[in-house]
Parts: C-alpha cells; structure tokens; sequence
C-alpha cells in the first residue's frame, strides 16, 4: 500500500502543471478515499462516537494552515493542491456543515476500506473503530 501510495505520489509530483483550458474547465471536486485525501469526516465521526480525535491539535495543519486542520498531515493534501491548480475552494467533509455540493464533497475518511467487515472477520483481520466502505449512515 505504501509502495502504491509512493508511486501514484511520485508521478504526479513529475507530472506537467495541469493548466486548465476553456473546454476543460472543471466545477467541482469529489472525493473518495482513506487518510490521503481526508479533509475532517474522521474528525466528525470521532466526536459524534465520542471518540478522542487526534487532528484537532498541532502538529496538524502547522506547515500550511498554521492551526489544527483536520487533515491528517501537518499540511495539505494532494486533493487540496488539485483545488488550488483548478482554482477551487478546499473540499470541506461531507459530514461536516456543508450547504452545498456545487463544488464538490469531500467523502474520505480514515481507515476506509472497500470491503464490508464480514470479510475481515473471515480472514481474522482486527479493524479499527472507523467503519469500512467509508461513510455509511
């Protein structure tokens, strides 16, 4: 996974700037995924179970925001630099106050897997509190 992750990292760092063109214009950003592109949903999943939530303090969000971010980083994520470049706000959570999704959603969390509990159990694999498949109601 890791290895995945430093590959994927790594092609986009070397990747040309991505200069939008008029017919290319994009509107909006959604995203899906774990702790790599997490902008807040774990941090309001974890006071909605009461659960102690580790990005509400330094050293998260130091580097760039310069207060606690709710990202799981000490700055911003790769689907934040993809706002900026197409000139977008940062995602905000989708479980967190949004009024509305013209710009995008964001719907990672922490610890999501694309796989339901029961095949964790069957092959003995201890998860963590954060559900898989992600967000679920």
């Amino acid at each position: 996974m890791k290895r995945t992750t430093l590959i994927i990292l790594s092609l986009l760092l070397f990747l040309e700037p991505i200069q939008p063109t008029p017919s290319h214009k994009f509107n909006s950003i959604f995203s899906f995924g774990d702790s790599c592109t997490d902008t807040g949903n774990a941090n309001v999943l974890a006071k909605k179970r009461s659960w102690s939530s580790y990005t509400d303090n330094l050293p998260y969000g130091m580097t760039f925001f310069r207060r606690p971010s709710n990202r799981f980083c000490d700055g911003r994520l790769i689907v934040d630099f993809l706002a900026e470049e197409f000139g977008l706000p940062y995602l905000k959570p989708y479980l967190g106050k949004n009024e509305s999704f013209r710009q995008g959603a964001n719907f990672a969390v922490v610890g999501a897997t694309a796989l339901d509990d029961t095949f964790f159990k069957q092959h003995n694999i201890t998860t963590s509190k954060i559900p898989s498949k992600g967000l679920k109601s």
